[in-house]
């Protein structure tokens, strides 16, 4: 299963996508979980974006065993959760 975020202009292409839902060949997601930055929606004010940076660029440095070890952790938690 794949998960892809579409912004539709057009009622038509709601139409052809609501019809492929009724045949089961995808779900519709109305609200997305994701919280990002880089996703369409609410625009982030520049301070609200600066004040963002500042706290990624202050935040500690992670070495790339420790982060390959989370890694590791969450994977198999995730493939858990999808068996």
């Amino acid at each position: 299963m794949q998960t892809v975020t579409v912004q539709l202009t057009d009622r038509s292409a709601r139409k052809a996508l609501q019809d492929l839902e009724q045949k089961h060949m995808i779900r519709i997601v109305e609200s997305p979980r994701f919280e990002s930055p880089a996703l369409p929606g609410k625009p982030m004010d520049l301070p609200a974006f600066q004040q963002w940076i500042a706290g990624a660029e202050d935040a500690p440095a992670v070495s790339l065993k420790a982060a390959k070890s989370t890694w590791a952790a969450k994977r198999r938690q995730l493939q858990k959760l999808t068996k």
